[in-house]
């Protein structure tokens, strides 16, 4: 037996899916879960300094800009919740190669 909110999340991904035909759905994953399935190559104090520098700070030497991370989409916040979309993770990792 389906529980009310298991109903209402079905609900809300049909819809969704109904809005966005074309879109494939976003994996999105909390820093930890994250950090574990590409443990390969990425903690998580690494992924949560990533997320720590992708907005502008103030410094003594004045402004350092962000990582662009937010420009690229990889950081959704939900509350006080933050996950890492992993497609624009890769997309924005992508971007920081410099072809020489």
């Amino acid at each position: 037996m389906r529980t009310q909110a298991q109903k209402q999340s079905s609900e809300t991904s049909q819809a969704i899916h109904a809005a966005y035909p074309d879109r494939p759905p976003r994996r999105l994953f909390t820093l930890p879960k994250f950090a574990e399935k590409h443990s390969d190559f990425v903690t998580i104090s690494a992924i949560t300094n990533q997320v720590f520098r992708s907005q502008p700070r103030h410094s003594t030497r004045g402004v350092i800009p962000g990582n662009k991370m937010l420009d690229y989409g990889v950081i959704v916040r939900i509350g006080r919740r933050v996950l890492i979309d992993e497609a624009a993770y890769f997309r924005w990792l992508d971007a920081l190669q410099v072809v020489a």
